[in-house]
């Protein structure tokens, strides 16, 4: 679970400072080069939340996308989830949500390839 109060600035901040950290915990086990992650963008006091997924080589599987938030405009429970085909080299969104700058959110973005569970749900490292 990825728990955090998000802002505007933090969240940069944050992602730039644990890149090279989160670039081996998002890899699968076996060495390969797929690395997946939460990408996060602020807009006019509203945060948008997308879980990416980036493969050398295609790819296909299923998804699991869950945030939980809650803030000064409320709560918010969404659940996003289904099958996959990622073209290889290609980044791939996969469940994007809206939620208030402010509020803090958990994250649970899981995905499920070649008989193998990867948890997702950390800030995304993007290859080179």
């Amino acid at each position: 679970m990825f728990h955090s109060t998000l802002r505007i600035g933090l969240v940069a901040i944050a992602a730039l400072g644990i890149a090279g950290a989160a670039a081996n915990a998002n890899s699968s086990p076996q060495g390969s080069d797929l690395a997946c992650g939460i990408n996060t963008v602020t807009e006019h006091g509203m945060l948008a939340i997308e879980g990416v997924l980036q493969s050398p080589t295609a790819l296909s599987g299923e998804y699991r996308f869950a945030l939980k938030s809650q803030g000064a405009g409320g709560s918010t429970n969404i659940r996003q989830g289904g099958q996959f085909s990622a073209a290889a080299g290609t980044a791939l969104s996969l469940g994007k949500v809206m939620v208030n700058a402010g509020a803090d959110v958990d994250i649970d973005f899981v995905i499920t390839a070649n008989g193998k569970q990867l948890d997702c749900s950390t800030p995304l490292a993007t290859l080179t």
